[in-house]
């Protein structure tokens, strides 16, 4: 479907496709801003995705990880668990 938009907004579209990759793929959890300032990336469960591959494929959105036991927060508990569901497959 072929919608009359401006270019702008393809502009838009592209650029954002384009960066936003990038912050799930930085491997940092907050970027700190100032002495007492943080801004927190939200990207540690896609850095760990990437890690151990087995782990971690939905986005957050809706908690489809936590349903289907695929979650892991980086504790050594979720560690174990992913390694013994790795065993069983």
């Amino acid at each position: 479907m072929v919608l009359a938009a401006p270019r702008v907004h393809a502009i838009f579209h592209l650029m954002h496709a384009t960066l936003s990759p990038a912050q799930g793929h930085i491997g940092f959890d907050k970027v700190v801003l100032g002495e007492e300032q943080a801004m927190d990336t939200h990207s540690y469960a896609h850095y760990l995705h990437h890690r151990y591959f087995h782990c971690n494929y939905a986005d957050g959105v809706v908690p489809l990880d936590q349903w289907m036991g695929t979650f892991h927060d980086g504790t050594d508990a979720a560690h174990e668990k992913m390694k013994a569901r790795t065993r069983r497959a």
